[in-house]
């Protein structure tokens, strides 16, 4: 499992921060988070921030990163960067310190410890992830990412015909800010949007994106999928990853071009849900909040192994509550230009629509 804890004996009496830097060659900056972030157990207990001199002897846990990788590949790498593929309800990175599989556990069982991911997608989105290999690709790259010199481009299946909706334009764009909540709360990750109720007191930053319909369904196009579930063959449909509530079935469909000119927790999700057009499958945004909350507690709070081993949210209830067994969200194009050289990515493999 990605995080385990691991006793190292200490043959002579030594700080804690010390420690940490010999044995997992560690610089002062990262030894402290390592303290900070509870991964250092003395005795029996997690030493506490202030400890970072603490003298150790005998013996220490720590709880550290070992990849467990399940043999994902890169779509394409060059000396400094892969571009991988991601599945749907694969985490970006590790929840805390449980033992949950995540991309980084492939790009680590690959690169080591000095790749790093250059961006993020939500675990129930799937597509396109840039990581960077060595620190001077990684500052690179994360510098334009935060400049907006690399172009994203999304493709989402959302619930609703576009005809009848505010915006008449093929193409149109959308400008709402967006706000985190505090953690701790009822469905605290559910990012707001400005105008919503009881939010006066968080602080909304400005997102934008823009959009251009691609296409449109009178009905479903997930129907046929379903058909084939409801016959008892969810095994089967694994492959597929879209089932639709049959009691939805005549629900018309509109698929859209995405590009995000900020990058906003949830940003897209929650501004089609702002105009009444939720994402197919989404478990937070268009969700009724009980089935949101038991979407959270099986998702997150149960062991990932179990989930892998047929636990989280049934496919069928995904199905019965979302309208499909996975978020219809595909980061499907890359573009940028990296040392002189124009790259354009584009995949909408992991994301086929009947």
């Amino acid at each position: 499992m990605p995080f385990v804890l691991k006793e190292f004996p200490i043959p002579i009496p030594i700080k804690a921060y010390q420690f940490l830097m010999q044995s997992l060659h560690l610089n002062m900056a990262q030894s402290q988070r390592f303290i900070n972030k509870g991964r250092v157990v003395y005795e029996g207990k997690t030493l506490e921030n202030n400890e970072k001199a603490k003298i150790l002897k005998n013996r220490v846990c720590i709880v550290v990163f070992e990849p467990d990788s399940m043999g994902l590949k890169p779509i394409y790498e060059n000396q400094d960067f892969a571009l991988f593929n991601k599945p749907a309800k694969m985490l970006i990175h590790p929840k805390g310190r449980f033992a949950h599989h995540s991309l980084i556990d492939e790009v680590r069982a690959l690169y080591g410890e000095e790749a790093s991911l250059i961006h993020r997608i939500d675990k129930e989105t799937s597509g396109l992830v840039l990581v960077g290999k060595h620190k001077e690709s990684i500052a690179k790259l994360g510098a334009m990412f935060i400049k907006n010199e690399i172009k994203k481009e999304y493709l989402a299946l959302v619930r609703g015909d576009f005809r009848k909706s505010a915006c008449k334009a093929r193409d149109f764009c959308l400008t709402l800010p967006l706000a985190t909540q505090p953690k701790g709360g009822d469905l605290c990750v559910r990012s707001k949007y400005l105008g919503e109720p009881n939010t006066e007191s968080l602080r909304f930053k400005e997102a934008k994106s823009e959009f251009e319909v691609l296409g449109l369904w009178e009905s479903n196009p997930l129907v046929r999928a379903g058909k084939a579930f409801e016959r008892g063959t969810e095994d089967s449909m694994e492959s597929l990853g879209t089932m639709q509530d049959s009691k939805s079935n005549d629900t018309p469909c509109t698929l859209l071009k995405v590009r995000p000119k900020t990058g906003r927790t949830h940003q897209i999700r929650l501004h089609l849900y702002a105009l009444h057009f939720p994402i197919l499958g989404d478990p937070l945004y268009g969700a009724q909040e009980e089935h949101s909350r038991e979407y959270l507690d099986k998702e997150f709070l149960v062991p990932l192994e179990s989930q892998y081993k047929g636990g989280g949210l049934s496919n069928a209830k995904r199905w019965a509550y979302f309208g499909a067994t996975r978020l219809m969200l595909h980061a499907y194009r890359l573009q940028f230009n990296f040392e002189g050289k124009l790259y354009d990515f584009q995949s909408s493999e992991n994301f086929e629509i009947p």
